[in-house]
């Protein structure tokens, strides 16, 4: 007999000498206690069996800008300025990457070195300044999902559960099962991957069969870790 199947046996012993409140109390303890490491697996991106969530997929990249570009750069980046003129391009960090009109071709420029801005003809504006639009970081998955706003946690005499509120569930169920869905309710559909947000792995077994010793063996005046 392994070690989970002997807490099951004390386990089994203890619950049938609880009374219905001190089963409802400790029930919900190990509900709030299983609630916590789905939230941390949800935060790591990973399945209950450990296995890593399939990645979203990646975003569109950022479009060039539809704003152009002028200022004063060094020739060469090294040598006498002269005057960039971009009518498209965009931003890549501390760089900027366009079609460079007097050169007649694409080129990188390094905002450090840019010397002065020029505002461009028929556009708006004091400095001229150029800010791109860029692709916005990949934001981690269902971070509202896991909060306890609506991942909730309770029980009674018979049972404690974990599960997610109403307005919550129809989306966690998409993604729990892998089922087809709308982007947007005019969008169209797709068939999103499956990403088990909650379950039960073997290791959450071992923790709530000990936690359910202690406090049940607390209850029943057995001590800690009775008959273990």
């Amino acid at each position: 007999m392994d070690d989970i199947q002997q807490l099951h046996q004390i386990a089994t012993q203890m619950l049938e000498k609880l009374e219905p409140g001190q089963r409802r109390r400790m029930l919900f303890r190990m509900s709030m206690e299983m609630r916590r490491p789905n939230q941390r697996r949800m935060t790591r991106q990973v399945a209950p069996d450990g296995s890593l969530w399939e990645k979203r997929k990646p975003r569109p990249k950022a479009k060039p800008a539809t704003r152009p570009a002028k200022f004063l750069y060094p020739s060469g980046g090294v040598g006498e300025p002269r005057v960039v003129d971009m009518r498209s391009w965009i931003g890549r960090g501390d760089y900027l990457v366009g079609f460079d009109r007097e050169a007649e071709g694409l080129r990188t420029f390094e905002r450090a070195k840019i010397i002065k801005w020029i505002t461009p003809e028929g556009v708006a504006g004091s400095d001229g300044e150029a800010t791109a639009r860029r692709a916005p970081r990949a934001k981690q998955m269902f971070r509202g999902l896991r909060s306890g706003r609506h991942l909730r946690a309770g029980a009674d005499a018979d049972g404690g559960w974990i599960e997610f509120t109403q307005r919550a569930s129809r989306i966690a169920l998409i993604h729990q099962e892998g089922r087809r869905d709308r982007v947007s309710p005019d969008g169209p559909e797709i068939d999103y991957p499956q990403r088990e947000l909650i379950g039960f792995g073997r290791e959450d077994e071992a923790r709530l069969l000990n936690l359910f010793i202690d406090e049940a063996g607390d209850a029943l005046g057995w001590g800690r870790r009775a008959g273990v």
